[in-house]
C-alpha cells in the first residue's frame, strides 16, 4: 500500500498503477487491518474475561472498545451497471438536449461506474479521548463506457484523498479541520444526476463551526480544482484539457433556522491566472479574471415524507459555474475565434427545484425543474437559455416489487443558434429492499423512447440517430450505495 500511496500522492501528475493493482493492494491492506482488529478485539475480550478486579465501569468501557473494534475501518461506494441496446440492436445511446447540462437518468445511462471509499479512523486509545478524532478517506472511482466491441478505455481516477481532525475545541466539538483532495460542497438533483454546485478539489479549511446559540454552522475552505478526466456526475470528460484551473476561497453559512426548515449561504471568491486552451486547429488564450458567486438553499422536510429543496444561485467570471475548475460555459464556442477568451463578463444564473415523496406507501416519487440563463460575454451567440421539467412516481406492489416511471422535459435556446426541446420518457419495473424512491440495490429492467425538435437533428443520441428526431433503448441496470 506505501508503495501505491507514494504514488498516488503525485496525482496532480498521473496515475500509473493500473486499477487492478490499486485495487489488489487497497484489499491486502484491509486484510491486514482487519487481522489487526481482530487480534485487538481478542485482546480486549481475554481482559474482561481474565480480570477479576475490573469496576463496571472500567468493564462497560472495555466492551464498548471490543465492539467497535471493526469500525475503525469503513467501505462505502456507489455503483451503477447494466447493459442496453438502441433500436437498432446497437449500443445504448444517451438522450440529452444540447446545451443541457444535464439529462433525465432512469434508463438514460450508458456507462458502468464505480466508486470505492475507504475510511480508516484513528482508534481512541491513540487520538488519547474517544472525542478527537482522526479520519482518513480514499475515494477511487472507475468508469467504462457500454459498448458492443472492444473499442474504448476504461477510466481510472482518485477522487479523494484526505483526512479531518475533529473535536480539538472543547467549547466547538463539531468544528472540524481538513485537508486533501476531496468532494466538497457538493449539491445534487439525484434525478438528473445534476451536481449543480460541486466545489470539489485540492485545498483544505475549517468546517461545521457552531456559531451563536443556535444550531447555525460556519465553513472556511481554500480550493484549487482537481483536475481529471471525470465530470461530477462519473462520466468521462471529452476534452480534459478544456478543464482549466483556479483558486478559490468558499465561506459556508449552514444549518440556519429558516422558515420551518434550514438555510445555506454559501459565497464564493475564486480568482483564474490565466491559461491556454487547445483544440484541433488552434490555441487561445483565456486571460485573468475574478470573479464571485452567491448560493442560497432553503431545505424543507413537511409531513407525510415530502422533502423539498430551492436553490437560488448567481455567479460571475472565474466563478460563474459553482464549480472549483474553469469550464467553458454551456454554448460557447472557440471555433472562428480569433482573439483572446475574457472571462470576466461571462454569467450564469439558477434557480433548482428538487422535491421527494417517501411516505413509504404505494407511491412514492421525485420531480425537479431548472431554469438556468448564461451569458458568454462579447462573443456571437453569447445568451443561451436553459429549461428542464421532470417527475419519477413509483407505484409499489409489495416491499420488494415496484413500477417507476420517468417524464422528462428540457427545453435550451441560444441567440442566434438552435432552439428546441427533448422529451424523455421511461418505464422501468425495479426490485427494492424497500418501499422507497431512494431504495438501493435497485435492479431494473427499462423501456426508453426519446423524441426532440428538428433544430436537433444530428445533435442527439448517436451515430445511428443521425438523420432522425426520436429514438429507443431498453436494458437492464442495477445501482447500488452503501
Amino acid at each position: 500500500m506505501r508503495g501505491l500511496w507514494v504514488t498516488l500522492s503525485a496525482l496532480g501528475i498521473a496515475v500509473t498503477v493500473s486499477a487492478d493493482e490499486a485495487t489488489d493492494a487497497l484489499r491486502k491492506e484491509f486484510e491486514a487491518y482487519k487481522a489487526a482488529s481482530e487480534a485487538r478485539i481478542q485482546s480486549l475480550e481475554g481482559q474482561i474475561t481474565n480480570r477479576t478486579d475490573l469496576t463496571q465501569s472500567e468493564i462497560d468501557e472495555l466492551r464498548i472498545f471490543a465492539e467497535r473494534g471493526t469500525f475503525d475501518f469503513e467501505f462505502q461506494g456507489y455503483l451503477r451497471a447494466g447493459y442496453g441496446v438502441d433500436g437498432q440492436g446497437n449500443a445504448q445511446a444517451e438522450f440529452k438536449a444540447p446545451n443541457a447540462e444535464s439529462k433525465y437518468r432512469l434508463g438514460n445511462e450508458a456507462e458502468t461506474y464505480l466508486e470505492t471509499i475507504f475510511v480508516a479512523k484513528t482508534p481512541p486509545e491513540m487520538t488519547g479521548s474517544k472525542d478527537k478524532k482522526f479520519e482518513t478517506q480514499i475515494r477511487l472511482a472507475y468508469s467504462v463506457p457500454s459498448s458492443n466491441n472492444a473499442n474504448y478505455d476504461s477510466t481510472f481516477s482518485l477522487r479523494e484523498a484526505y483526512g479531518t481532525a475533529s473535536g480539538l475545541f472543547a467549547d466547538n466539538p463539531t468544528a472540524t479541520w481538513w485537508a486533501g483532495q476531496r468532494f466538497y460542497s457538493r449539491i445534487q438533483v439525484h434525478m438528473t444526476d445534476f451536481w449543480y454546485r460541486d466545489m470539489s478539489g485540492y485545498g483544505g479549511g475549517i468546517e461545521n463551526v457552531a456559531v451563536g446559540d443556535d444550531t447555525a454552522k460556519v465553513g472556511l475552505a481554500w480550493i484549487g480544482g482537481s483536475i481529471d478526466e471525470l465530470n461530477s456526475d462519473g462520466s468521462v470528460i471529452v476534452n480534459p484539457s478544456g478543464q482549466l484551473r483556479k483558486d478559490s476561497i468558499d465561506l459556508s453559512l449552514t444549518e440556519i433556522d429558516s422558515l420551518g426548515g434550514e438555510l445555506r449561504v454559501l459565497l464564493t471568491y475564486a480568482y483564474f491566472d490565466g491559461d491556454d486552451i487547445e483544440s484541433a486547429t488552434q490555441t487561445n488564450t483565456v486571460n485573468n479574471s475574478h470573479g464571485g458567486a452567491i448560493n442560497i438553499f432553503q431545505i424543507n422536510e413537511f409531513e407525510n415524507d415530502i422533502q423539498n429543496l430551492t436553490a437560488l444561485q448567481y455567479g460571475t467570471a472565474s466563478a460563474y459555474n459553482f464549480k472549483a475548475v474553469l469550464a467553458a460555459p454551456t454554448g460557447f464556442s472557440t471555433a472562428n475565434l480569433n482573439d483572446d477568451v475574457d472571462t470576466s463578463e461571462w454569467q450564469q444564473f439558477r434557480i433548482v427545484e428538487d422535491i421527494n415523496y417517501d411516505a413509504n406507501k404505494k407511491f412514492s416519487g421525485s420531480a425537479t425543474a431548472v431554469y438556468q440563463y448564461t451569458y458568454l460575454g462579447d462573443v456571437p451567440m453569447n445568451t443561451v437559455h436553459w429549461t428542464s421539467l421532470g417527475i419519477r412516481p413509483v407505484y409499489h406492489f409489495n416491499r420488494y416489487y415496484s413500477f417507476a416511471t420517468e417524464a422528462g422535459w428540457d427545453y435550451t435556446d441560444q441567440k442566434g443558434g438552435d432552439s428546441g426541446s427533448l422529451f424523455k420518457l421511461t418505464f422501468a419495473p425495479q426490485i427494492t429492499p424497500e418501499m422507497s424512491v431512494l431504495s438501493r440495490p435497485a435492479l431494473r429492467a427499462f423501456i426508453t423512447y426519446a423524441w426532440w425538435s428538428d433544430d436537433f437533428k444530428g445533435a442527439v443520441g448517436s451515430t445511428t440517430h443521425q438523420d432522425k428526431t426520436a429514438g429507443l433503448s431498453a436494458g437492464v441496470q442495477m445501482e447500488a450505495w452503501w
